[in-house]
């Protein structure tokens, strides 16, 4: 008898989530289990009603919970187990799951961490104020209006102007409610330029080189006080304020456990193959790189349960590791670190968010050696991609860091 309950579980049911049980499922793999702490599974596409996604998957776009359904048609033989929390994960394949049943230990031989991501609300960004009723995250917003039927507000403001924060301007408009203003930190939008005019076409102002320094109101929020850059203050009425964007990994589980986490991000370290620093544990999609669309985290989860399925098959290989190292300039980058097999070469690709806009050549040393540079366009809370960096196993047994920089060296 088996000592493992599964052979795979997955924790989230998100597209990268479903695109990991699709890959192992075709792969062959039969003890697939996928936990979702909610009574849906789908993640936040489920609450996204405007076709924002497919383009890459299906070449069209749809909306979230129509991609939802697509996405499960590919994997109906894998199980999913809803409102089911994982609480604690262990080495050697063991956690805790908490289920309407009670709590149980389980165990499978390979554990995927597929938890996503979540945006910044407000105490997390230290506004100032009072705490009135009427603020609130995109998606707590979409939840509000697409599934209980409900509009908390009549003229709320925008904080961002991510992709995430035109969401949130789309869901408004389904809605029947213009928002009051978007408010932006830096001298233009967030998300590619087009994205303004829909704004435009909505009547809806745009505040640039602005943050917010007081939000007013006592039972519900009155207005906003905003600084710009120029040291002028204004005053926006609103009667509600939606924080958008600023998406930060959702991994309580992996912060509690034994896993190695970057001290500065506090993600957990994974390889190109997405296998964190326990080879019993991969950590994919928004959870390691907050905050991609859900077409490449699906990509990406296909990569990583055809990954995994070799895993269960043929185990990992001896290896070094090489850790990826950064500039300050770049928030985070995925993978974190590196495992070479001996005697070969390793291309791999290098994804990257940047904290400010930056146009230049960026440059891969390892060591003191380039192996990669070219020039890119950057902005924040988009990924950049280097593709097919090559890495030297030589280079990697001694230890030399792989570092990333936006600059000429």
């Amino acid at each position: 008898m088996s000592s493992h309950d599964y052979d795979v579980a997955i924790i989230g049911s998100g597209p990268s989530g479903i695109g990991a049980a699709t890959a192992l499922s075709e792969a062959g793999i039969k003890g697939i289990v996928v936990f979702e702490r909610e009574t849906e599974i789908g993640g936040i596409p489920r609450h996204t009603h405007h076709p924002s996604f497919g383009l890459l998957v299906f070449k069209r776009p749809i909306s979230g919970p129509k991609y939802i359904q697509a996405l499960r048609k590919r994997c109906q033989s894998v199980r999913f187990e809803t409102r089911t929390t994982v609480t604690t994960l262990r080495k050697d394949g063991y956690m805790e799951i908490a289920t309407p049943k009670g709590v149980k230990t389980i165990r499978a031989k390979h554990i995927i961490l597929a938890t996503g991501a979540r945006e910044t609300p407000r105490h997390g960004r230290l506004t100032s104020g009072l705490r009135p009723q009427g603020i609130t995250t995109t998606g707590a917003l979409q939840q509000f209006i697409y599934g209980a039927n409900m509009a908390p507000f009549s003229h709320p403001a925008i904080v961002g102007t991510e992709l995430v924060s035109f969401s949130a301007l789309w869901t408004l408009r389904s809605a029947g409610i213009r928002p009051a203003a978007m408010i932006e930190e830096s001298s233009r939008i967030t998300a590619y330029r087009p994205a303004a005019l829909f704004a435009r076409l909505l009547r809806v102002p745009i505040y640039y080189n602005s943050k917010i320094t007081q939000i007013d109101g006592i039972e519900k929020a009155r207005g906003l006080e905003i600084e710009i850059a120029d040291g002028r203050h204004e005053t926006i009425s609103c009667d509600g304020v939606i924080f958008s964007g600023k998406f930060v990994g959702d991994n309580n589980v992996a912060r509690a456990s034994h896993l190695t986490l970057n001290p500065t991000t506090e993600l957990p370290l994974v390889d190109q193959n997405w296998v964190s620093s326990d080879p019993d544990i991969s950590v994919i999609g928004n959870a390691v790189h907050p905050a991609d669309m859900g077409d490449h985290c699906y990509i990406e989860g296909l990569s990583a349960g055809k990954t995994v399925a070799e895993i269960l098959r043929d185990g990992i290989e001896d290896y070094e590791v090489v850790e990826i190292t950064h500039d300050a300039g770049i928030k985070l980058a995925a993978p974190s670190i590196v495992r070479l097999k001996r005697q070969e070469e390793t291309k791999i690709n290098i994804s990257f968010h940047v904290n400010a806009p930056y146009s230049g050549n960026v440059t891969v040393k390892l060591g003191d050696e380039i192996v990669h540079q070219t020039s890119k366009r950057c902005r924040p809370a988009r990924r950049i991609t280097l593709k097919n960096v090559p890495i030297t196993e030589a280079k990697g047994r001694d230890k030399c860091p792989i570092h990333v920089s936006l600059a000429d060296i």
